[in-house]
């Protein structure tokens, strides 16, 4: 996780390099301040190795709200940035066409005021987003494999960790039991820090009420945080491992596969056909794959049900998500008449900040079409 903050922090501090150079370099001030500019700067593009668990030993009880406030900063250069850069590219193409004057490096005062003040507002924005209660998302799909109408609740990527709210992750239990749900998939992700560090908010998990249990499987952030611990921590409360296996609940066959993405490497690989290998032809069969795959010509299940992109969680990343993942956000349909729902998750990594990408409660109906 190390090597991902200082890649992180590396593109971090290419972009407020870029920010110093649209708003500090050109401006009426002195070179001392311009110097004390390019530090902060650089500082700020550095926030994801100054938010590390190790800074929890110094600062104790201030370490959440240090946490939130380093995040905030970083998560506005970024939307900073990208309102940036649009603002450019407009002036530029107005430009050509005669529709503005000609963009210099040096921008009017104003204009980059009125950025800031925008950029600033998002960033609020995009803190509320991360730290409300998500909105319920109801799929309804329809099948004649279906024999009766059932209610399926999915929580992915709630990424319980040190600094989360416990009073969200409640808010997010008592939201899912409200739509009493058959039954409820958790779909990886869940646990995101050493288990032992979250057993108190992890518990709160065991009030999570389905008429036909609660079954999960691994996403990559389980394998982080320790294979064996988070599994046990999971199943101690009472919920189904699926992992190259499954459950049949109704006319429903449930199959889950540890995570693409990462299992493998811990020695977990996904088996496709031995998670299958009960199934019938008349079951609807679902499929949980916390990393969205398409399997092609073994998509042998009518509905996979995945998760780990967040649907980008801040935009622009949305673009580099869809880049690395085929599937971004949604319902898609695949080879051999299957389709895969890829849910934005309940929770999020990192910051607890989302933009234009809102966290949800996955509620699918499945119903009959007989």
């Amino acid at each position: 996780m190390y090597t991902c903050a200082v890649t992180t922090s590396f593109l971090g501090c290419l972009a407020t390099l870029f920010l110093y150079f649209r708003y500090i370099l050109f401006a009426s001030i002195g070179l001392p301040y311009k110097i004390i500019c390019l530090v902060l700067f650089l500082l700020m593009g550095c926030v994801p190795l100054f938010v590390e668990y190790s800074f929890e030993d110094v600062l104790g009880k201030f370490y959440p709200f240090y946490r939130y406030t380093l995040y905030f900063i970083y998560i506005g250069a970024v939307i900073l940035l990208t309102l940036t850069v649009i603002r450019d590219v407009l002036w530029f193409v107005g430009a050509k066409f005669d529709l503005c004057p000609a963009i210099s490096w040096h921008m009017p005062l104003k204009a980059n005021l009125y950025t800031v003040m925008i950029a600033l507002l998002f960033t609020v924005w995009a803190l509320y987003e991360g730290t409300k209660t998500p909105s319920i998302n109801v799929v309804t799909l329809s099948s004649p494999k279906i024999s009766q109408d059932m209610t399926v609740a999915v929580l992915s990527d709630l990424h319980i960790h040190r600094v989360i709210c416990p009073q969200k992750i409640k808010n997010i239990i008592a939201k899912t039991n409200a739509q009493n749900p058959d039954v409820i998939l958790l779909d990886g992700d869940i646990i995101d820090d050493e288990p032992q560090r979250v057993a108190d908010i992890t518990a709160l998990l065991k009030d999570l009420k389905a008429k036909y249990g609660v079954y999960f499987v691994t996403g990559n952030h389980e394998f982080y945080a320790g294979y064996q611990s988070t599994v046990k921590t999971l199943q101690d409360l009472g919920f189904t491992l699926l992992e190259n296996n499954s459950a049949v609940v109704n006319n429903l066959y449930l199959a889950g596969i540890p995570d693409t993405f990462t299992g493998e490497a811990y020695g977990k690989k996904a088996d496709i056909k031995q998670a299958f290998n009960k199934a019938q032809n008349h079951q609807y069969k679902i499929l949980m794959s916390h990393t969205p795959t398409d399997f092609k010509a073994d998509n042998v299940f009518d509905l996979e049900i995945s998760g780990h992109t967040h649907g980008g969680q801040i935009f622009p990343f949305h673009i580099f998500t869809k880049l690395h993942n085929k599937y971004l956000s949604g319902l898609y349909k695949m080879d051999n008449n299957a389709y895969i729902y890829v849910t934005n998750g309940a929770g999020q990594w990192g910051p607890q900040m989302r933009f234009l990408a809102s966290s949800e409660i996955t509620i699918i109906k499945l119903t009959s079409n007989k």
